[in-house]
């Protein structure tokens, strides 16, 4: 990741070429986000190549690789529709104070709920959530390490105790690894205004409580 002043220069979520889903600026974990191992939680930024992790629908699969983007300096200005969201416990059964940056995926697990795309359960970006009471958005004053976890197929890994977060696999194309030919996305995400408008819907229907 650029880490100069423009940095965030080319901002817009945009389709890839060879998965039905969005990638750009603001995707990926920061280090310290703890993820689901057969050892426990560890931190996202001490995952290697090969470490199992925990997934939502394959149960421990293994890393094909671990993308680490280059450190955004602290003192480093973050233009407002880049700054990461810091999601409280318990917002998305989540056990502790999680930040995320705003494009990365998270799974709303509710089964009465299919996004436009008909898939069982909500992919929402990070940026969606701002609407839930104590979201918020931060601009960290440290340095921060960005990892992309990947797997041979799209994956939703348990995050910071609970949580369910969207790794893609075309992330591996900064690995040089492609996605299986042909492979279709297990997952498809809603864009930000869509994802507001079911975090809403939700929120109502949940009067505030954890909704995923």
């Amino acid at each position: 990741m650029d880490t100069s002043e423009n940095w965030w220069k080319d901002t817009a979520p945009r389709r890839s070429a060879i998965s039905p889903v969005y990638s750009g600026p603001g995707f990926g974990l920061f280090a310290d986000t703890p993820i689901a191992t057969p050892d426990g939680w560890i931190a996202a930024g001490e995952l290697e190549r090969g470490d199992e992790v925990l997934t939502f629908d394959a149960g421990f699969q293994p890393l094909s690789a671990v993308v680490r983007e280059d450190r955004i300096r602290s003192g480093t200005r973050w233009p407002e529709n880049l700054r990461p969201v810091r999601v409280p416990a318990g917002a998305l059964e989540n056990r502790e104070d999680v930040m995320m940056l705003p494009h990365q995926g998270i799974l709303l697990e509710i089964e009465d709920v299919a996004d436009p795309f008909g898939d069982p359960y909500a992919v929402i970006p990070a940026a969606a959530l701002e609407i839930l009471p104590g979201v918020e958005r931060v601009s960290p004053l440290s340095m921060q390490d960005i990892v992309l976890p990947v797997f041979s197929e799209d994956h939703m890994v348990f995050a910071a105790g609970g949580m369910l977060t969207f790794c893609q696999s075309h992330w591996g194309t900064r690995a040089g690894l492609m996605p299986r030919f042909g492979m279709a996305s297990n997952y498809n995400m809603l864009p930000v205004n869509a994802g507001k408008l079911l975090v809403e819907e939700l929120l109502t229907e949940f009067e505030g409580e954890a909704i995923a």
